[in-house]
């Protein structure tokens, strides 16, 4: 009697659609703040440039006072925890990376074991209990919308296989 792996082939489907979100949505939470970040340099740039020209007095105050607000938003996201932001978000977008292409390699071998499946399981259970920054909502959206329309820059071979979500 041949054993069939279907339960394990549905699991590994399922992990890799966690992991690859999971990755996705920290990554994209590096992008958001990154951009946010040169968005604000630029536009407090162009505005002291103005400031500096003098167009009115009025106005001059007000060029000052958002460019103030944007410093204190750079001092803010760059406090305490903002100063490794990007980096913890990467660093574990390419944890849960490396678990999916891991899980992917299981998926298409045929000779892998139930308990091989499972310790991928444990990995991804630890991986998701582990102390790391939560994935704004923003990001998490921007996440979907990237796998759900078929990125070219991302493997979604998961959303492909219909065969195994029965």
């Amino acid at each position: 009697m041949k054993y069939n792996h279907q339960n394990e082939r549905k699991l590994l489907l399922k992990m890799a659609e966690d992991t690859i979100y999971s990755a996705k949505g920290h990554f994209k939470a590096c992008d958001i703040r990154r951009n946010a970040i040169t968005i604000t340099i630029f536009v407090c740039i162009i505005l002291n440039i103005l400031g500096i020209i003098s167009i009115g007095n009025v106005i001059d105050r007000c060029l000052s006072a958002i460019c103030l607000i944007g410093t204190i938003a750079l001092l803010i996201w760059d406090y305490g925890e903002g100063k490794d932001y990007r980096a913890k978000h990467k660093a574990t977008a390419e944890k849960y990376l490396a678990l999916h292409k891991e899980i992917r390699n299981y998926y298409f071998l045929y000779n892998y074991t139930k308990e091989q499946v499972e310790q991928l399981s444990k990995k991804v259970i630890l991986l998701d209990q582990s102390e790391k920054l939560e994935i704004p909502f923003f990001a998490r959206k921007l996440a979907k919308r990237a796998i759900e329309k078929k990125d070219p820059e991302i493997d979604n071979w998961f959303l492909s296989t219909n065969v195994d979500k029965q």
